[in-house]
């Protein structure tokens, strides 16, 4: 499974080292400040592994991006209010240990979409359908109802 001089994780305990000895199950790691510690395999994953299950990075090929000009559009009509649910759902959104949190500005125009849409309830196809000419509802209309449902009860 490992082998000396793999960089592992242990995720519960956000401890990543390189791996210096292997005895059955226990690998002994040594950490960036020189500490050893040992852990049973099953506790470890490849820090690479780890690293790219939760990669946001943006794709850069052109087959990723061929939508981006829909994604931006429905992005660039959305009411402030609606994106600050999505800021807020990205703020409140739970921390991975080990894993730099992305920063709204670091997303793509899908990625922020599919903040808002989990904050919302509303998938990205119907975001997408209601930016259409000719939709119903609009995506006016559309952000007024969930900004409605958001509003004090009465």
């Amino acid at each position: 499974m490992f082998k000396v001089g793999d960089t592992v994780r242990n995720a519960s305990r956000n401890v990543v080292g390189t791996v210096v000895e292997i005895d059955g199950d226990t690998v002994y790691i040594e950490q960036a400040n020189g500490a050893e510690v040992d852990f049973e395999a099953s506790n470890l994953v490849l820090e690479n592994e780890f690293q790219a299950k939760h990669d946001t990075s943006v794709r850069t090929d052109a087959g990723s991006q061929q939508f981006d000009p829909v994604y931006d559009a429905v992005v660039s009509n959305l009411y402030p209010a609606v994106v600050e649910i999505g800021l807020r759902a990205l703020a409140d959104a739970e921390q991975v240990p080990g894993v730099a949190p992305k920063r709204w500005d670091g997303l793509s125009a899908l990625q922020k979409l599919n903040v808002i849409s989990d904050a919302t309830n509303v998938p990205v196809k119907e975001w997408i359908d209601a930016n259409q000419a000719g939709a119903n509802p609009t995506l006016g209309k559309l952000q007024l109802s969930i900004l409605g449902n958001l509003g004090p009860k009465k």
